[in-house]
């Protein structure tokens, strides 16, 4: 993680607070055994978006450093890999449980959530 930028560095803190807001949730709402599947499905999600952040980083790191030549496919491949690690996710949450699917659907968007709270908040975190 030593590696990262700023800015990916708050998104993933961004990420791990909404991650917790989201399974506090789960634990006010379910009141019972229901929250743990709820909250390894946000908790999942939430770690694959971590994930998918650094390819992210690494991916535009490698195609700045290029200087045009990089090849096309590999951000092809990139995209294919992070849509196929939240299909992953989300298939692994709907075989162990309906309530970890729901989780792991909420989970999902902690990422765009995160970059959407940038926006807002640049320099405070």
């Amino acid at each position: 993680m030593a590696n990262l930028s700023a800015l990916s560095k708050k998104m993933i803190l961004v990420i791990a607070v909404l991650a917790a807001v989201i399974c506090l949730g789960g634990l006010v709402f379910f009141r019972s055994a229901e929250a743990v599947p709820f909250a390894l499905g946000a908790v999942a999600a939430s770690a694959a978006n971590v994930l998918k952040l650094m390819l992210l980083e690494r991916m535009v790191r490698k195609i700045a450093v290029s200087e045009g030549k990089y090849p096309v496919h590999w951000v092809y491949v990139q995209y294919f890999l992070r849509f196929a690690l939240t299909a992953g996710v989300l298939l692994l949450a709907g075989w162990l449980s309906f309530t970890a699917l729901i989780g792991a659907a909420f989970g999902v968007f902690t990422l765009p959530l995160s970059g959407f709270a940038m926006k807002f908040f640049p320099d405070t975190m």
